[in-house]
């Protein structure tokens, strides 16, 4: 009984600490694998420490419902969850479908960079010059794909209409870029 105490302490002050930011089936492993040491048992009692694990990880960071859309009041654990099971998923697909070897490590770091900023302080900013995003002349491509792919993913994904240059609304460019009028 101690010993399942002592791992309810141990992994609850590893998330306090902030040792477990994204939990893995391998972190409730770790205090389950050592109670079973400490009280040196036989292997057939080592098995039940293993299932007072299940307890103890509810000590680890809180888990959050993921929302259906963006939204602005989202906090933090909310955001993150939304970018990672509703988001990541479908952009993946079609960055990868575009390019796999180019991003074949499609990730967080893709769009936020190594520092997690914002998408508008990472990524390229883009230029409007006479009403029109310069991009689309400079760099037809991926501007084309970026137009015809990864907005329309990205603004379904946010639960939002694709930005529609009539009315001005919606999810656009600028829902990622910081665009620098000219």
């Amino acid at each position: 009984m101690r010993s399942r105490f002592l791992s309810a302490v141990l992994v609850a002050a590893a998330s306090a600490a902030g040792c477990s930011q994204t939990p893995s089936p391998s972190t409730p492993a770790s205090p389950a694998s050592s109670a079973p040491a400490a009280t040196s048992a036989a292997p057939a009692a080592s098995a039940a420490p293993a299932s007072s694990a299940a307890p103890a990880t509810s000590a680890a960071p809180e888990k959050v419902a993921t929302p259906t859309a963006w939204a602005k009041g989202l906090s933090k654990p909310q955001q993150i969850a939304f970018m990672k099971e509703v988001v990541m998923p479908r952009m993946t697909k079609v960055f990868q479908g575009a390019d796999a070897k180019k991003y074949a490590e499609f990730g967080c770091k893709t769009c936020h960079g190594p520092e997690f900023k914002e998408p508008d302080e990472f990524l390229p900013h883009l230029t409007m010059k006479n009403g029109k995003i310069t991009a689309f002349a400079d760099k037809p491509a991926v501007s084309k794909f970026m137009a015809e792919k990864v907005v329309p993913e990205m603004a379904a994904a946010m639960g939002m209409k694709p930005y529609d240059p009539k009315t001005h609304e919606g999810f656009g460019c600028a829902g990622c870029h910081k665009i620098d009028q000219q």
